[in-house]
C-alpha cells in the first residue's frame, strides 16, 4: 500500500496542501465568505460549466462508474460499490443524526446577495457535509490508488475539486462542508482500498499471466 501511495502522490500531497490553505481560510474569514467570494465570480461560462460538473458528485454518475468498473474489473467494481454503499450510509447518518437541518447558503443569507445560476433548484437545509464532494474525492481516491499513474491522479484531484467548487459557486454548500465532505471521501476510499488489497490484488495478477499461465493454475493443461 505503502507503494500505492507513492505512485498517487500527487494526488494526496496537492489535496493536503489545498485542505490546509482551506482550513486558514477558513478559520481567518467568517463563515459564508468564500461563498460570497466565489459567487462574485460568476459568468455565463462558469455558469454553464459549473451546473453541469457539480453532477460528477452524484450518486447516479459513481453508479455508472462503478458499473463500467463491474464489467472491466470486477473485483474493483465491487470494491468500489462497497465504497459507494458506505459513503450514502455516511451522508445520511451526519446530515439526519449528527448535524441534521443545519442551514444552507440559500437560508444563511438574504437571497439578494447570492449570485443564483438558472435552472438550478436552491436546497436550504442538511448542508454539512457536502455528500457531492464526499463521493467525488471518494470515486477519486479510489480511481487514482488503481491506475497508480502520478499524472491521471492529479487529473483526478482537480476533477474532484472541481466539483467541490461547483456545490460553493452553485450556493448549495459552504466551504467548510464540502472540506468535510472531501476527507471523508477519502478517509473511506482508502480504507476500503486497503482492507480489500489483497482481494484487489489477485485480479492484477491475472491480468498479467499469459493464457498459458492462466490454463495452468486452472489445471486444464497436461
Amino acid at each position: 500500500m505503502i507503494d500505492r501511495l507513492k505512485n498517487t502522490s500527487l494526488f494526496f500531497i496537492p489535496y493536503l496542501c489545498l485542505f490546509g490553505l482551506s482550513m486558514i481560510f477558513y478559520f481567518y474569514q467568517s463563515h459564508g465568505d468564500f461563498v460570497l467570494w466565489l459567487g462574485g465570480l460568476h459568468n455565463p461560462v462558469w455558469d454553464f460549466f459549473f451546473k453541469y460538473w457539480t453532477y460528477t458528485g452524484s450518486t447516479g454518475f459513481f453508479v455508472v462508474i462503478a458499473v463500467l468498473l463491474l464489467v472491466i474489473k470486477r473485483r474493483f467494481g465491487l470494491v468500489l460499490s462497497m465504497v459507494g454503499i458506505t459513503i450514502l450510509v455516511a451522508d445520511k447518518f451526519f446530515k439526519q443524526m449528527l448535524f441534521p437541518g443545519t442551514p444552507r447558503p440559500s437560508v444563511y443569507f438574504e437571497k439578494e446577495l447570492l449570485n443564483l445560476v438558472d435552472g438550478v433548484e436552491m436546497l436550504s437545509t442538511s448542508s454539512f457535509p457536502s455528500g457531492h464532494s464526499m463521493g467525488a474525492f471518494g470515486l477519486a481516491t479510489f480511481l487514482a490508488l488503481m491506475l497508480q499513474s502520478n499524472n491521471l491522479s492529479l487529473l483526478l484531484l482537480v476533477g474532484a475539486t472541481l466539483t467541490a467548487l461547483s456545490r460553493i459557486y452553485l450556493a448549495q454548500h459552504f466551504l467548510i462542508d464540502t472540506m468535510a465532505g472531501s476527507l471523508c471521501g477519502i478517509i473511506l476510499a482508502t480504507s476500503f482500498y486497503m482492507i480489500f488489497e489483497k482481494y484487489l490484488n489477485k485480479e492484477l495478477a491475472s491480468e498479467k499471466k499469459t493464457p498459458d499461465e492462466d490454463l495452468a493454475e486452472m489445471d486444464l493443461k497436461d
